[in-house]
């Protein structure tokens, strides 16, 4: 195998500029040196020789311009590429069951957390206001916990976490007062009829809301 075969075509051209270059050199030293009668032949072969290297060192610069284009592209393509198809995160959870792991225990802790979270709500005393949007408020908080529970109930530590950091988590998502989020136990009872009022009011909702169930 010739040498030659062994190199890319970009170090191919660098050569070849090399060899026209060293060529051009000669031709237009014997150029010089050539008397009257063979100074045109010599001329003529030095600006064939000149010819032959700018026309390497064009061909080198277009190649050279074709592969940082298509390097571009390549690049290009890459971040398109992991932009619309990201790698899977190895910590990523696992799929969100569909149903509890014990239902019987999701239950009980949907009261409880039913439980204090209305109270936290009913402090607010939304209902008691003549303010249009703080009445739309309550009842669009009620329902939020409704919504809430149906998602959560299915998660594993549900049932497991602290009762009272849940509360307090889930009253911050609705930025209820954290003060009473904190002492959700003392609050008063509310009105269950009240809040049925606002449950039974879905003309909000897009869609029908997932705790509402089909019947």
């Amino acid at each position: 195998m010739s040498p030659a075969a062994t190199l890319s075509d970009e170090a191919m051209l660098a050569r070849l500029a090399e060899l026209d270059l060293a060529a051009a050199e000669r031709a237009h030293a014997r150029f010089l040196a050539a008397d009257d009668e063979r100074a045109d032949a010599a001329g003529r072969t030095y600006q064939r020789m000149a010819r032959s290297l700018r026309q390497t060192v064009a061909l080198k610069a277009r190649t050279a311009r074709e592969a940082e284009a298509a390097a571009r592209a390549a690049r290009q393509d890459a971040e398109a590429d992991a932009a619309l198809n990201p790698p899977p995160d190895p910590e990523d959870a696992p799929p969100r069951r569909l149903f509890p792991v014990d239902v019987e225990a999701a239950n009980r802790r949907t009261a409880e957390m039913r439980d204090a979270v209305r109270r936290v709500i009913w402090s607010e005393g939304f209902e008691k206001s003549e303010v249009e949007d703080e009445q739309r408020l309550e009842g669009f908080c009620y329902r939020q916990l409704e919504d809430w529970l149906v998602e959560e109930r299915c998660e594993p530590d549900f049932t497991t976490r602290p009762l009272d950091e849940y509360v307090a988590e889930l009253c911050a998502e609705l930025q209820l007062n954290p003060d009473n989020a904190a002492r959700w136990r003392e609050l008063p009872e509310p009105e269950d009829a009240v809040i049925q009022t606002y449950l039974d009011d879905i003309s909000e909702y897009p869609v029908r809301p997932r705790w509402k169930g089909s019947g």
